[in-house]
């Protein structure tokens, strides 16, 4: 399992999480969590299941750091999809404006032309103002 405390690190500063976070969810104390991530003890096959539901990652990915060659383009559109939704409910957004189908059905190509471009104005904002 080489990079396996690597791994858990990245994925839990990716998610936002502090390793007392994670240990909550686990029913841990901070330092078994911490253990796993400086790889001085390995987590249980049921730990691994709770870490990989967590972290929204697979088994393979988990151990591994790749995950199964069987994979579809579809389901790797699906889960960018569910990223970028954690995104939102990790800022505090429970219902974001992705979700409103109603709102979506009644834009045009020109209007989605527009949304684009402004979102690309805004993160193009938020890249200067972190320089």
């Amino acid at each position: 399992m080489e990079g396996f405390g690597r791994r858990l690190e990245n994925l839990r500063e990716k998610f936002g999480y502090s390793k007392r976070d994670v240990s909550h969810r686990l029913g841990y104390t901070a330092n078994v969590y911490g253990s796993y991530e400086r790889e001085e003890r390995r987590p249980t096959l049921e730990t691994m299941i709770k870490l990989a539901e967590i972290y929204d990652v697979s088994l393979d990915f988990l151990i591994r750091g790749e995950e199964s060659h069987q994979k579809s383009e579809d389901i790797s559109k699906e889960e960018k999809l569910q990223e970028v939704l954690r995104y939102f409910m990790n800022n505090g957004i429970e219902e974001p404006y992705i979700l409103q189908r109603d709102k979506w059905s009644i834009l045009s190509h020109e209007d989605l032309i527009e949304l684009e471009d402004h979102f690309e104005w805004v993160v193009h904002k938020a890249k200067e103002r972190r320089e």
